[in-house]
């Protein structure tokens, strides 16, 4: 068995001895881990002249550049992309850069049981032995490796999450709608399970079971939690009260992949009373792939924020345009560094993720844990796209802003969000049309009116004209039933010749 370098009492330490186990672990990590065996952060540091031991406080990570997706994108000078953060010990390596103490453990192996006991021990330690990949729409996936050490802590972690969210195992089982693929939300729910001994019912998700067995599957098997990306756990839900499905045991939705506001949340908590639910919850998780883990807000009258573990990763929040620290409470961009793992490590990631309400420190005001909390209200940098809306000048535009005003719209079922170019001409300005599904017995021109207003009011922006399309059609044109996530965001602009203004994306 490998051992985790965890702590058992990982969420009750105290701001202090949190920053004291953090900085310890970090010191270790990189002395011990990265710079020894992390192709990437050692020609880092190497270039920018830092040395590990030079890293002894919290304070001092910020002398390590950030990381960011750009940097990891192969190219014909640099094909090895992401695989360059995995950390690949070699003889060479442990020999130049590893500590001595290393090296002694393994001269120690060598001489009571030979070197084929070392190649054994490395390799269960350091060798990948499963992929996961990055989902973002706007660029291509790339490839995590986890080893067996890190399937460990996602384990260890998938019992923490269970814990958060208030679920006993021996009187709760769930059934996940999370696609099956190789991506973190589908595995680190099979890992909740394998931590406490839950049932769940992986499904697959509507391509590899399809809607119509999910909802009999629920049914029969009787959960007390759901789990899925909120579009189509939402998208199920619906079905099955329109098919007079009750759903009697389910206390609580737990939603990962994407943003759930306020109205779509009320929606949800609406059709489970309306099917037999007796106060029923809604929570989310947020995970991504560089961190290969995932946190969850715990159950509380108001999103209680996700509760991190501070002995696996540091966070930081910062200026997007700055990189400077902001002060606790304040919006910034999300930073994620490993301290505990194998396969592959990032060092201050720049996740493109904006926290509105930045990270508290203080205690959980609902289950009193006092690890770290980030902003449950995301928002993602990349949403941020420069438009031409006139012959003049761009604009920027927050899709994700517009998003949430669509979203939380009561009339509205579903909607899909196109960008496109008026005429379909390259050298035209662009066009923001907004497809919409209406909520049975709604009236369109009130929802289109009311669309308009609330749009203009909360992006400044007016976009150039609102479609109804009936609810099939909108679930066909989002791939509810086939995608990995529905398609909210349609951008068909193509790109203009050479010769001619370009625009942002």
């Amino acid at each position: 068995m490998i051992e985790r370098n965890l702590a058992r009492n990982w969420d009750r330490l105290s701001l202090e001895q949190q920053r004291q186990l953090q900085a310890r672990k970090l010191r270790e990590f990189l002395t011990t881990q990265v710079y020894p065996f992390s192709p990437y952060y050692r020609e880092l540091f190497d270039r920018h002249r830092i040395t590990p031991r030079s890293i002894r406080t919290l304070d001092d990570l910020r002398r390590i550049p950030f990381t960011s997706k750009a940097d990891l994108v192969p190219t014909e000078q640099d094909p090895s992309g992401a695989r360059k953060l995995v950390l690949q010990p070699d003889a060479a390596s442990i020999k130049k850069h590893s500590p001595l103490a290393f090296q002694l453990r393994l001269a120690t192996t060598r001489f009571f049981h030979g070197s084929r006991r070392i190649v054994e021990s490395l390799g269960r330690e350091y060798r990948p032995t499963s992929l996961l990949f990055t989902t973002g729409r706007s660029a291509a996936p790339m490839p995590f490796a986890l080893t067996l050490y890190d399937l460990e802590i996602l384990k260890e972690v998938g019992g923490r999450l269970l814990d958060v969210l208030g679920v006993d195992a021996q009187q709760d089982r769930g059934v996940s709608l999370f696609p099956y693929a190789p991506h973190l939300a589908f595995w680190q729910v099979a890992y909740c399970g394998f931590a406490r001994g839950l049932l769940v019912l992986n499904t697959g998700g509507g391509k590899a079971m399809g809607t119509e067995r999910i909802i009999d599957s629920i049914s029969k098997i009787r959960p007390t939690m759901i789990v899925g990306i909120p579009g189509y756990v939402y998208h199920v839900l619906r079905e099955a009260r329109e098919a007079g499905v009750r759903f009697p045991t389910v206390k609580r939705i737990v939603l990962g992949g994407d943003r759930a506001t306020p109205e779509m949340r009320s929606r949800m908590i609406e059709l489970l009373i309306g099917m037999g639910a007796t106060a029923p919850t809604v929570l989310s998780v947020l995970g991504f792939t560089e961190a290969r883990v995932c946190w969850s807000e715990c159950p509380c009258e108001k999103p209680s924020g996700f509760h991190t573990y501070p002995d696996v990763g540091i966070f930081e929040c910062v200026n997007p345009d700055t990189g400077e620290l902001v002060p606790d409470g304040e919006p910034g961009e999300l930073v994620y560094t490993t301290i505990d793992g194998r396969g592959s490590v990032v060092l201050r990631y720049r996740t493109g993720d904006v926290l509105e309400d930045g990270i508290v420190s203080e205690p959980c005001p609902a289950c009193r844990r006092t690890v770290p909390r980030l902003s449950s209200r995301l928002s993602r940098r990349s949403s941020v796209k420069d438009l031409r809306l006139s012959k003049i000048k761009g604009t920027l535009v927050n899709l994700d802003q517009l998003a949430a005003v669509i979203a939380d719209e009561p009339g509205v079922e579903e909607w899909q969000i196109v960008l496109k170019k008026r005429n379909d001409d390259p050298f035209e300005v662009d066009e923001v049309v907004v497809c919409v599904a209406p909520r049975l017995g709604a009236n369109d021109r009130e929802i289109e009116a009311s669309l308009h207003r609330h749009i203009l009011q909360r992006t400044e922006l007016s976009v150039n004209r609102i479609e109804f399309h009936p609810l099939g059609d909108m679930l066909e044109r989002l791939g509810m039933e086939t995608n990995l996530k529905e398609r909210r965001i349609v951008d068909l602009r193509t790109a203009a010749p050479a010769n001619s203004p370009t625009v942002a994306t």
